[in-house]
């Protein structure tokens, strides 16, 4: 019996003993068992946690404990004002529209807790505005003198610079752990010298009370706080002129008192592994006892002109069927290793050489029949490996001037030896390739 035939019967009788089942421990079972000599890999998953290999995660951080007290100083809002007549009253026909920016420094003090914040401040309103005069008036004081708002004069440009006395109040909620900050900020102006936000003489009003929503975004730095907020307000008062504000504004406000206190918070993570259970059949474990499988072709089967990397006509033809076949069962092998050999007579460098062009042009054929360049990698050893040492007759150097082809991670090997075999017998007498005893009996261990 041939040293192929053995490795089938071999083969055969390890799928068919019952000695050959494996202990429960080993393939552990689904609910549900796979059917018998199944490919098709099952899983079962489950999850598990170990408390003590948790992960520490430290931090410190300040909270509020108490109530806080700020001193303001300074805060400068800049923005932009627009005033417009009271349609109801008459002196809406002396003067447009006007707008212009304004500018609000200010001092004051504050409180805060958790959840709150309330801040009192006083200060300057710088303006400038900037409208049309539509109309003039003679005598205010004289009801008779009504007709004389008749008398409108061509529109012309005006230009009104006003500093009024300011003050302030805010109250906000806090959010995000008291850095952003949202509420109403209500605003009282009072005139100084002229009435307010008009060119007019007697049309201006003397205060003005003005209110709207307020952001503001605080951050600590060291014992003190920085703000950056922004509000819009409408004026309230009713009377002769209507007004909207909005501004920008920055302040850097110091600590009176020491509200804050530094916690120190401390995060377990549990880690977590996810176990994969693969289930394995019989079948499958007699495979992977066979992974690595070795192919030697002489020199009668893969020949090659003399002293040169060409292959025959014939062996061209064997080598393209070998592509085909290895591209055909790509799925059931991980890499394939082509080595050349050469007996020693000739200089060693010569024979390396010349083996090593032998083994690229067998990859060469086998990428042009369907392989990838990438599975298919080309060593030549030249007479570094002899089969036959020391060689004695020609027969030796016959057998030492080979091909050899190793299969890495293949699941089955007798149905890509079964191919190769009708392969030779198609293209030669008699098949011309055969396993070594060690290697075709037992296998490799990858």
């Amino acid at each position: 019996m041939t040293n192929s035939y053995r490795t089938s019967a071999f083969a055969l009788l390890l799928l068919c003993s019952p000695s050959m089942t494996f202990a429960q421990g080993d393939v552990p079972s689904p609910t549900g068992a796979p059917e018998k000599d199944s490919d098709k890999p099952v899983f079962v998953g489950k999850e598990e946690s170990d408390e003590d290999a948790g992960t520490s995660r430290t931090r410190s951080r300040d909270v509020i404990s108490g109530t806080g007290i700020i001193f303001i100083a300074p805060q400068a809002d800049v923005g932009y004002l627009s005033t417009t007549p009271n349609s109801a009253n008459i002196f809406s026909k002396l003067e447009s529209t006007a707008s212009g920016w304004l500018v609000e420094p200010k001092i004051g003090f504050g409180l805060f807790s958790e959840k709150l914040a309330l801040d009192v401040l006083a200060g300057v309103q710088i303006s400038s505005l900037a409208g049309n005069i539509l109309g003039s008036i003679k005598d205010f004081s004289n009801e008779s003198a009504s007709a004389e708002y008749n008398k409108f004069e061509t529109a012309k440009p005006y230009t009104a610079k006003a500093t009024a006395t300011l003050l302030e109040g805010n109250a906000r909620i806090r959010f995000q752990k008291g850095a952003m900050q949202a509420g109403l900020a209500a605003s009282t102006v009072f005139a100084s010298g002229s009435r307010l936000y008009s060119s007019v003489p007697d049309v201006g009003v003397n205060y003005a009370v003005l209110a709207g929503p307020q952001f503001v975004y605080e951050q600590r730095i060291k014992d003190d706080l920085f703000r950056v907020g922004a509000s819009t307000q409408f004026s309230l008062t009713g009377n002769q002129r209507n007004a909207f504000s909005f501004r920008v504004g920055a302040s850097y406000s110091f600590l009176l008192n020491s509200p804050f206190l530094k916690v120190t918070e401390k995060k377990v993570v549990k880690n977590r592994t996810t176990v994969q259970k693969k289930i394995v059949t019989t079948r499958e474990q007699s495979v992977i006892e066979k992974e690595n499988v070795k192919f030697i072709f002489d020199s009668q089967t893969i020949n090659f002109k003399f002293n040169k990397a060409e292959l025959s006509d014939r062996s061209q033809a064997f080598v393209s069927g070998l592509g085909q076949i290895f591209a055909a069962q790509r799925s059931d092998w991980q890499k394939l290793v082509v080595e050349g050999h050469t007996d020693s007579k000739g200089n060693d460098d010569y024979n390396k050489k010349l083996s090593q062009q032998r083994a690229d042009n067998v990859k060469r054929v086998l990428v042009e029949n369907g392989l990838s360049a990438d599975d298919v990698q080309a060593i030549g050893y030249g007479e570094e490996r002899l089969l036959k040492n020391p060689e004695q007759t020609e027969l030796d150097y016959a057998k030492n001037r080979r091909v050899e082809i190793n299969i890495q991670g293949i699941r089955d090997a007798r149905i890509l030896q079964r191919s190769i075999r009708r392969l030779e017998n198609e293209l030669f007498s008699t098949p011309k390739s055969q396993r070594s005893p060690s290697e075709s009996d037992q296998g490799a261990q990858q």
